[in-house]
């Protein structure tokens, strides 16, 4: 029996086996295969199975946690046209950077929004916010989400004196 040469791989880290029918004698230089150890039959004629090294690749780890664990996925958020309606999410991480989209699209500070950063805790502020305003919106950081259903209801109204 031919020796088996073994690529070990770390712990934590995944290795992936490369396989390949050829004719006997077969090498391919695209791909670096390595000496065939073991023969199979597969059919009729003179054929093997060749065999790759385990390569290893990026070690696997746990996703990075971006946002606390404390806070919900979702929120409802309600708030009165005519007044403004604050989301806010927290990070992990006080130096993490957070992007906040409306609807699918990107928001940034503006006359009507304005996007505020104190410690661990993120807040959109939408100002006199209206009818139009409603709608899904997302804290996005590191590939992770916090979303909010905005829901702005009636009208602020004020009683005039004569």
């Amino acid at each position: 029996m031919p020796q088996v040469d073994r690529t070990k791989c770390r712990q934590g880290h995944r290795a992936s086996l490369i396989s390949m029918a050829c004719r006997q004698g077969h090498f391919c230089r695209a791909h670096g295969w390595c000496r065939a150890w073991r023969s199979l039959q597969l059919g009729p004629g003179p054929t093997s199975a060749t065999l790759a090294p385990a390569w290893p690749t990026a070690p696997h780890s746990e996703p990075k946690v971006v946002f606390a664990k404390e806070q919900p996925a979702r929120s409802e958020v309600q708030a009165v046209a005519g007044s403004s309606a604050t989301l806010s999410c927290e990070v992990a991480q006080a130096q993490t950077e957070v992007t906040w989209y409306k609807d699918g699209k990107k928001l940034s500070s503006s006359s009507k929004v304005r996007v505020e950063a104190t410690g661990r805790g993120r807040r959109l502020v939408v100002q006199q916010a209206g009818k139009a305003d409603a709608g899904e919106y997302s804290c996005e950081a590191g590939g992770q989400r916090v979303s909010f259903h905005l829901d702005v209801t009636g009208q602020s109204w004020r009683r005039t004196l004569s």
